[in-house]
């Protein structure tokens, strides 16, 4: 389908979609009954994807649209000129949305599902980030992004928007502690969890350790509850179990690619050779 052109439409502060202030956008639907697709978007992560936007395109002039919440009609809403939607959308009809403003040429940057983000390939650019959100309601949910502002990009991945995300104090996430590497001399429970997980039995005589709660060259916290401290001979036993555990927890099957699939792979990108910058 041609895309239409967008008319210009009436705008201002009649118009219910256009974004104001978040306490504003709540009060449409303070009375209103409460589903499922209903938008609980954090207001801080919510000005992080706005200001994200920003870097992409110039919002300068611009008027940021949230056609999304309880009794809104997206279809027949009025989008000014001006317009850009950001919103937060029902997952249910996700793609269909998307089709919508895609065929319309209605600028959009839209929240979407974690992994079935790939529906709107066929219409606009699923762009890619690592975070889970937590959003209003208490629900956190895998979350990536639909948008059609970046050209013939089927899909692209956001760093920065991911650590904005992050950095939100609403997303309360957990501090990024360091991590230690441990010699292999030295045996913990999760160790042995892992080990028996993958059907493995492993065992250490009492003669072939010591119990240690820390280590001296450890920072102060030390260690989290006791540990054992072995031989070499067993802490290589210990290490080759765990090695076969972790082989046993691929389980993986192999799967190639056809004939017909790589002649697809060897047509593609003839006529535009041109790496991503």
């Amino acid at each position: 389908m041609a895309k239409e052109t967008p008319k210009t439409r009436r705008c201002g502060s009649q118009n219910p979609i256009v974004f104001h202030d978040y306490e504003s956008f709540i009060a449409k639907f303070a009375d209103k009954p409460k589903t499922t697709d209903d938008c609980y978007t954090p207001q801080d992560v919510y000005e992080a994807v706005v200001e994200y936007v920003g870097t992409v395109v110039d919002l300068t002039g611009k008027q940021i649209l949230r056609p999304f919440f309880p009794g809104s009609d997206y279809e027949n809403a009025e989008y000014p000129a001006d317009g850009i939607v950001i919103d937060n959308p029902p997952f249910s009809i996700f793609t269909k949305i998307c089709r919508f403003y895609s065929e319309r040429g209605i600028p959009f940057f839209l929240f979407g599902p974690g992994l079935t983000i790939g529906s709107v390939f066929e219409y606009c650019t699923a762009v890619i980030v690592s975070n889970s959100v937590r959003f209003s309601n208490g629900a956190m949910v895998r979350v990536n992004f639909a948008s059609n502002l970046f050209g013939d990009l089927v899909i692209v991945t956001a760093p920065s928007l991911s650590k904005a995300i992050g950095r939100c104090p609403s997303q309360n996430q957990k501090v990024n502690l360091p991590k230690y590497a441990y010699p292999a001399e030295l045996v913990s429970v999760s160790d042995l969890q892992t080990i028996c997980n993958r059907g493995i039995r492993f065992a250490v005589r009492r003669g072939e350790c010591v119990t240690v709660r820390n280590l001296d060259n450890h920072p102060k916290k030390g260690l989290f509850g006791a540990h054992l401290l072995t031989t070499p001979a067993m802490a290589a036993a210990k290490e080759a179990a765990k090695e076969a555990a972790k082989e046993a927890a691929k389980n993986v099957i192999p799967v190639t690619l056809s004939e017909r699939e790589k002649a697809i792979v060897a047509g593609l990108g003839q006529q535009n050779s041109r790496p991503l910058g």
